[in-house]
């Protein structure tokens, strides 16, 4: 039978944990490189900036395909009046004249359309780089964090020994002589220091990362452990990629077709535009007033000048952006293939790092401290156990870090978006 005080403290109970819960704060978001590079592309003035240029060039693309407007001439004078035998002014004259672009129109158009496309290339070029920056201060600050973690470790360990030896009740006697002692003591001082190193180095990453992407001071940053670079795409494809898809390769080749386009508008304004009137006159004719129509058609003649410096001067431009474009592709290549075989040779050495240098270093300091708490080896080995194994991890950090700004310099010289965010967020 349930009694009436375990009725009342059950309720209490349950008000209790429900008050907890409520007033419990959710757990902090992890802060992932994608949440970073949205946040950096969302406060980005660049972007702001690069997509007003775009939409500056889609509006001279409309305005490249308008024809231009006619224009109105009147004629007012007094023949008519002197004729005639009366005085006044009259309306003798009336014209309207609209310019033909026949062969610019297309060309113009052309133009303008190639620009846009490079001031698109432009913007996915831009996109790019703010993505290769945060990545790398990311990758900085999870470094600098893992550093921290490693330094703190460190310390724990030196801790236990110093604890160990100020025991009073330990069941194992031994003197510890003053010399095996300051050793020790000293190991533990520089743990110490490197501690404090780690964190200043730690603080001073995330405030560079929070001033980058404009953070509020109260924004936490909770951050994940750093994982190894995934393994990248075959050579073959990502070169693949480079030619097809790379936003520096195609904003240039853009830009090269624009100014090829541009040659073709040069040579269409060797000759003025050809211009047809319509006209409406009066004039005396038989001692009486008549009104005439008529149509005329203007047309250039270039006999001293022909626009032909204007002509070489845009296929100089011309070949200049080609060559520039070889070396675009040329340099890109040259990096792509370099930091691809570096970070195949950085996974190559992790994949046994754990199991032939992490693993025996761990394994060497847990016996040697064993065997110096019995007095078996001296302090001179412990430091030596220990100098392994926390270098041996050190190393594995550093290897870590390595592969991940190596990746990102990978992707970036492919150049592709796309593939740079998804490959990078694929090492979370």
């Amino acid at each position: 039978m349930i009694t009436r005080p375990y009725l009342f403290y059950r309720s209490l109970l349950l008000s209790v944990a429900t008050l907890i819960i409520a007033v419990t704060p959710a757990a902090a978001e992890v802060w992932t490189l994608e949440k970073s590079i949205q946040r950096a592309v969302n406060s980005s003035p660049e972007q702001h900036g690069l997509a007003a240029g775009i939409a500056v060039r889609k509006f001279e693309l409309q305005q490249a395909g308008i024809w231009p407007t006619p224009t109105i001439s009147l004629r007012t004078q007094n023949r008519l009046g002197l004729n005639g035998g009366t005085a006044g002014y009259n309306l003798d004259q009336l014209s309207i004249t609209q310019s033909l672009p026949i062969w610019r129109l297309q060309k113009q158009k052309a133009v303008a359309n190639k620009q846009l496309s490079a001031e698109q290339a432009f913007a996915e070029k831009s996109l790019l780089t703010i993505q290769a920056d945060i990545a790398r201060l990311y990758y900085a600050l999870l470094f600098s964090h893992e550093t921290l973690l490693l330094a703190e470790k460190r310390l724990h360990f030196t801790d236990t020994i110093i604890h160990a030896l100020s025991r009073k009740n330990s069941h194992v006697i031994r003197y510890i002589n003053p010399l095996e002692r300051h050793r020790i003591e000293l190991l533990h001082e520089i743990a110490r220091r490197n501690t404090l190193k780690a964190q200043a180095g730690y603080e001073e990453a995330r405030q560079v990362f929070r001033l980058r992407l404009q953070l509020p001071g109260q924004t936490e940053i909770q951050l994940p452990s750093m994982h190894l670079a995934a393994a990248p795409p075959g050579l073959k494809a990502l070169l693949d990629r480079l030619d097809k898809s790379s936003a520096s390769i195609k904003q240039i080749q853009y830009q090269l077709d624009m100014e090829e386009a541009n040659i073709g508008l040069e040579e269409a304004r060797r000759f003025n535009d050809p211009e047809l009137s319509l006209i409406y006159e009066r004039d005396i004719l038989n001692n009486r007033r008549q009104n005439f129509k008529g149509v005329m058609l203007t047309m250039s003649m270039p006999l001293w000048n022909s626009n032909a410096g204007n002509i070489a001067r845009a296929e100089a431009i011309s070949n200049r952006t080609r060559s520039r474009l070889q070396i675009a592709r040329r340099d890109l290549s040259t990096q792509l293939r370099q930091n691809h075989l570096l970070l195949s040779h950085l996974l190559q050495q992790h994949r046994t790092f754990q199991k032939q240098m992490i693993d025996p270093a761990e394994q060497l300091l847990n016996l040697t401290r064993q065997s110096y708490t019995v007095g078996e080896v001296n302090s001179l080995n412990l430091i030596d156990a220990y100098n392994t194994y926390f270098n041996a991890l050190k190393s594995n950090i550093s290897l870590v870090y390595q592969s991940n700004m190596v990746a990102t310099d990978l992707y970036q010289s492919v150049g592709d978006p796309a593939l740079h965010l998804s490959q990078t967020g694929a090492i979370q």
